[in-house]
């Protein structure tokens, strides 16, 4: 969520290398205000086709599919856990101190947000994931963009996203912003999404799209740009969902899940949809919540999408962004009581079924190598 402060959680020196399977390649509460992109051939053609096809999956009621179900299971939390601490840099093996986006991009700069860029580079890479760099200002570190080809419908995309950059009170670029909540949580719950798919050999009919934003602290500037890149390449982005500080629980509520409300930052229309999935695959111990019970919803890197006309969602712990008394400070750590790595990674679970539901499950390998399909 658009917080301004940085927060650069710092990766473990040992995964700073250049990834097995060759160089990454380049790719050329405060509330943000809306601004609307120009009009292009996308926004008169591929939105209502995006429509179209949200309002035919909309007329049948969401079931679940055991596979699907099986996929999101593999979520690990233990790994959440490990990427969560390795970004804040409270795991031993981490250097990490900053991610705040004004810290050094460079990626032997372990300590600040290029290590970080690095480090999730390197992991997606050695997954197997397309993995590229989008550069979009010389006064900003690139966003993560890693994508698993779809099959039948490959030029259509649904991005899981999240911010990689945090902030402390005094938003420099020099003191601890560890963001193990903002947004260590989502960030480590979309590489222990991307274990799970990997592990699996999932396979889905339109392309699926992990991105880590960076510059989210200092105004969506990271996701601005790369959604309106996609706006003007006419790329047909069918659904972006966000996950932002989905780590802290309030003091006396059960662990949970809320869906951003704001027609101006989200797609309504797809997140009804998206609730009506997670109602079919949430864990019996996470509540969802139609909206935050208190505390801010706004803003973040779904409003990028919104204001380019593509169809996003926004997951958010139930107290909203201003509810985490850590919020911007060098306390945002996994170490604390009100922080729960099952929470986050319940909701890393939620977010994958959408997600496998909007691309189209296909199929996956599972551990005895016999194929299921749905």
């Amino acid at each position: 969520m658009m917080k301004l402060c940085l927060c650069l959680c710092v990766l473990a020196s040992a995964r700073l290398h250049e990834s097995k399977h060759g160089p990454i390649t380049d790719h050329s509460g405060y509330e943000v205000p809306f601004t609307k992109q120009h009009e292009s051939v996308r926004e008169q053609i591929w939105d209502k086709e995006a429509s179209s096809i949200l309002a035919k999956m909309k007329s049948t009621k969401p079931s679940a599919d055991a596979s699907i179900a099986a996929l999101v299971a593999t979520i690990s939390e233990e790994k959440a856990e490990y990427y969560a601490t390795m970004l804040s840099g409270e795991n031993p093996k981490s250097a990490q101190y900053t991610r705040n986006s004004r810290s050094s991009a460079d990626k032997s700069a372990i300590r600040d947000i290029g290590g970080s860029i690095g480090y999730v580079a390197g992991i997606m890479s050695d997954l197997g994931f397309d993995v590229k760099l989008h550069h979009y200002s010389s006064e900003y570190p690139p966003n993560v963009v890693a994508s698993l080809k779809g099959t039948s419908n490959a030029e259509e995309l649904v991005i899981l996203g999240t911010h990689l950059d945090d902030r402390d009170e005094a938003s420099n670029a020099v003191n601890r912003a560890p963001g193990a909540n903002d947004d260590g949580s989502g960030s480590a719950a979309l590489l222990a999404t991307a274990e799970a798919l990997a592990a699996s050999g999932a396979k889905f009919e339109r392309t699926l799209v992990l991105e880590w934003y960076t510059g989210e602290e200092q105004g969506l500037v990271g996701s601005r740009a790369l959604a309106k890149k996609r706006n003007e390449d006419d790329d047909k982005v069918f659904a972006q969902i966000q996950q932002d500080m989905t780590g802290v629980v309030g003091a006396g509520d059960s662990l949970g899940l809320a869906f951003v409300q704001s027609g101006s930052a989200v797609s309504l229309e797809m997140t009804a949809y998206v609730e009506e999935v997670a109602a079919v695959y949430v864990d019996p111990a996470l509540t969802l919540h139609h909206q935050v019970l208190s505390g801010s919803s706004c803003c973040s890197d779904h409003q990028s999408y919104a204001e380019n006309g593509f169809l996003s969602v926004g997951l958010i712990e139930p107290r909203g962004y201003t509810g985490d008394p850590m919020y911007h400070r060098g306390g945002d750590l996994v170490e604390r009581s009100d922080y729960s790595v099952k929470q986050l990674t319940l909701a890393g679970r939620v977010a994958m079924a959408a997600a496998a539901t909007l691309a189209g499950f296909e199929s996956m390998t599972i551990a005895n190598n016999a194929t299921t399909t749905d």
